[in-house]
């Protein structure tokens, strides 16, 4: 739920700040323009499917797009706020 409403929420240029920690929220705030642009580029969400733990404890997801698709990681802390995030080809 946590990485859907991320990209959602980023595609369209509006994440909620207050779900991530302050590290991240700033990180997200400085890169918001590119993330919402490939983003929205992709298209909307067909699946996400887990694939793994990565070695720091984040969760691998598979997430296929309209057009294209990408993994994602994604760690949340102990209070269930975005730790961190990450999406590569």
């Amino acid at each position: 739920v946590a990485l859907r409403n991320l990209i959602a929420e980023l595609a369209v240029g509006k994440p909620n700040y207050d779900r991530m920690v302050p590290a991240l929220a700033e990180i997200a705030r400085s890169q918001l323009t590119g993330l919402q642009a490939g983003l929205s580029q992709l298209g909307a969400v067909q699946s996400v499917t887990f694939k793994s733990v990565g070695p720091a404890g984040d969760d691998i997801y598979d997430v296929r797009f309209e057009r294209g698709a990408h993994e994602f990681r994604i760690l949340l802390d102990v209070d269930g706020k975005i730790h961190s995030a990450q999406f590569s080809p």
